[in-house]
């Protein structure tokens, strides 16, 4: 059994369901691994105890966080070495993808937008850009995450069901008309996944 440890708090977050989505697109049988939130970068040690007992079980860990920026005290080297200074001290292992693409500064949602449906969608973000230019003197606009929720709520064709279930991190990363689970954005992500479970 592998543990895939999230940065998230909860199931019910677009993160959650988006590693969910992917593995089930990757024909990984929810048998080979177990889910686990975090509930972010700073309760790491607070899981350690339950990595050590996978561990001496004969599992493995897996950790996918994001990787940050320095405007957040983070960045891609700077987050890798926190997580893993982290592990070392506490003795446990981990293999570690951070999230955009475990190279880049950036976070899931910086992944999210580069796999957004553009093709289908570039009408949305011109509006949505043009929409952040213009508050922007007097207001701050929405955050990426913000953007990408507004993305999904927006269209026109969702039923009350899927509507409603948005809140709930379903954010229907499985429908082609929004997202590109084929873009090569996800390659290394996909590797890692398939690589260790």
């Amino acid at each position: 059994m592998t543990a895939i440890l999230l940065e998230t708090g909860k199931k019910s977050t677009p993160e959650y369901v988006f590693i969910l989505t992917l593995l089930r697109s990757l024909d990984i049988a929810p048998e080979k691994y177990e889910i686990i939130t975090v509930g972010g970068k700073d309760n790491l040690s607070n899981v350690s105890n339950k990595m050590r007992d996978i561990e001496l079980n004969g599992g493995r860990n897996i950790l996918i966080f994001d990787a940050d920026t320095s405007a957040n005290g983070g960045g891609f080297s700077v987050r890798l070495s926190e997580i893993e200074a982290t592990l070392t001290a506490k003795g446990v292992h981990a293999d570690i993808f951070l999230f955009p693409n475990h190279q880049d500064d950036g976070d899931f949602e910086t992944l999210l937008d580069r796999i957004a449906n553009r093709s289908s969608h570039q009408l949305f973000f011109d509006c949505f850009y043009d929409f952040e230019c213009c508050v922007a003197p007097q207001y701050v606009a929405p955050n990426l995450k913000g953007k990408l929720h507004t993305y999904v709520s927006s269209q026109k064709w969702l039923n009350k069901k899927q509507r409603d279930n948005i809140g709930k991190g379903e954010w229907l990363f499985e429908e082609k008309k929004l997202w590109d689970l084929d873009s090569p954005e996800l390659q290394s992500l996909k590797v890692f996944l398939l690589n260790n479970l």
